[in-house]
């Protein structure tokens, strides 16, 4: 039998703010189903948690930590298969309406992974592995090979974007109570995420693709030199979607559940449906394209910027946008939607409902991205018989095979280059196999609805790793 503890910031149904929340919401369940492992999953007990989990979670114990607010609540709560335990403080955790961007995220994180090391040597569940994910846990196994050696815990550290690294004062290691340590200093910082680089036992990246761009300068932020001295310990293993929340036979989101046999008959009524919630005069007839994406930097919206004022006028489609993030970005498409109100079709902010509804209506999903360690929206629309029109960087180089016109393969349309231009030809293109060779699009969009990318896969391989380091 093997214990993991997987630790994380984010855990859909629980907490969400990206993909992290998804893939903590689900691997655990799915290694969980593999034969002798017990998996474990704990998380801040946020305010935002949904007071249906809040009434039901249980105090479990408390105790004191070596911090300015040193109490330490432990709750617990079963859902579905897996046992959750949640921090609770009040003052780091339970005060604030939003999980991010206070000021004090160093503090608040570094209470964090203080609190579960001390909820770990009091719990009735021995620990064989601990499983971190991104900066907010990333101090652990740095933490466990200086304090806790006798536990004999190994450590995996998943890295979801390593962008964002928990970058704080030199002096805030002082709040850990651990000497000065090269390991978490970088360029005269305390970087939480190069501690768990230099010292977690296993990294993992959510993508293949990923785990080999990471070790280059343009997507290394710094850590490149670090990961390629790790070699061998750094594998990459591509992230899946939980087919029983995404899946247009089974949705209760969307207005008609169709399957791959009748997809057509089911994204056009999806599709009128959507149009009707949305109060929009849309063609029917048009192909529709989305995008659903927080709108920063990284998810490629400058390309988007670039050219679609031109294919709006030209092109024959329709598109809509949900999302939320930079207010240029938010701006531009609110005024887009004002010079295009036949065609366009705004929405800031984010609805799970209408995600779907969206997912299962359009006909392209556009992913133009910067970078993307993994994405999930891709593999959602796949699922959809959305036709993924992306750039060629991180996991959607993993899940998107290019159409070929030739041999009738692939599943969706990529462009190589971070350039506006390229885009628009590659949007062109999939818009003129839609409109021009619908025997083809029928191909395509069966080869989309017919692409697995389940967690099961990744679960064992994860699997294989935990029990690797146990017997080491």
């Amino acid at each position: 039998m093997i214990n993991v503890l997987h630790v994380s910031a984010e855990c859909s149904p629980f907490v969400k703010v990206g993909g992290l929340a998804d893939v903590i919401g689900s691997l655990p369940n799915e290694i969980k189903r593999l034969k002798n492992s017990d998996v474990r999953v704990v998380l801040p007990f946020y305010k935002s948690i949904p007071k249906k989990y809040q009434d039901k979670a249980e105090d479990l114990f408390n105790f004191n930590i070596d911090f300015d607010e040193g109490y330490v609540g432990v709750k617990t709560l079963k859902k579905g298969n897996i046992l959750y335990y949640f921090i609770d403080s009040q003052y780091y955790f339970g005060s604030r309406d939003n999980i991010y961007n206070y000021g004090d995220e160093g503090k608040r994180y570094t209470y964090f992974q203080l609190a579960v090391l001390g909820m770990i040597e009091r719990l009735d569940f021995l620990v064989n592995i601990i499983h971190v994910h991104d900066w907010h846990t990333a101090m652990i196994p740095l933490i466990i090979k200086k304090k806790y050696q006798d536990m004999k815990i190994k450590s995996v550290l998943s890295l979801h974007n390593l962008q964002y690294q928990g970058i704080f004062p030199l002096q805030d290691f002082q709040l850990f109570g651990i000497n000065y340590d090269t390991r978490f200093e970088y360029d005269g910082h305390l970087n939480f995420l190069k501690a768990g680089i230099v010292s977690a036992d296993i990294i993992t990246t959510v993508s293949p693709n990923y785990a080999q761009e990471i070790l280059t300068d343009y997507y290394g932020y710094g850590m490149q030199n670090l990961l390629k001295m790790r070699g061998s310990d750094v594998i990459g293993i591509l992230n899946g979607i939980d087919y029983k929340e995404f899946s247009p036979e089974k949705d209760s989101f969307i207005q008609k559940k169709f399957s791959i046999d009748n997809y057509k008959e089911g994204k056009l009524e999806n599709k009128k449906y959507l149009f009707k919630e949305l109060k929009i005069d849309f063609d029917i007839d048009k192909p529709l394209i989305s995008i659903i994406s927080r709108l920063v930097n990284q998810k490629g919206i400058d390309l988007v910027q670039r050219v679609f004022e031109e294919m709006l006028g030209i092109d024959n489609f329709n598109f809509i946008i949900l999302g939320s993030g930079e207010d240029v970005y938010e701006e531009y498409f609110k005024d887009l939607e004002m010079k295009f109100s036949n065609k366009v079709k705004t929405y800031i902010g984010y609805s799970n409902k209408l995600a779907h509804m969206i997912y299962a209506s359009s006909d392209i999903f556009l992913m133009p991205s910067k970078f993307e360690p993994c994405g999930l929206g891709q593999i959602i629309a796949l699922k959809y018989g959305t036709i993924p029109v992306v750039r060629e960087t991180g996991g959607l180089v993993d899940t998107i095979e290019a159409y070929n016109e030739y041999e009738k393969k692939g599943n969706g349309f990529s462009f190589t280059n971070f350039n506006a231009h390229d885009m628009m030809h590659t949007i062109r293109y999939a818009l003129q196999i839609y409109h021009n060779h619908p025997s083809d699009w029928d191909s395509l969009v069966k080869n989309a609805m017919s692409s697995d990318f389940s967690w099961n896969k990744s679960a064992k391989k994860y699997k294989e790793i935990y029990q690797e380091l146990k017997q080491k």
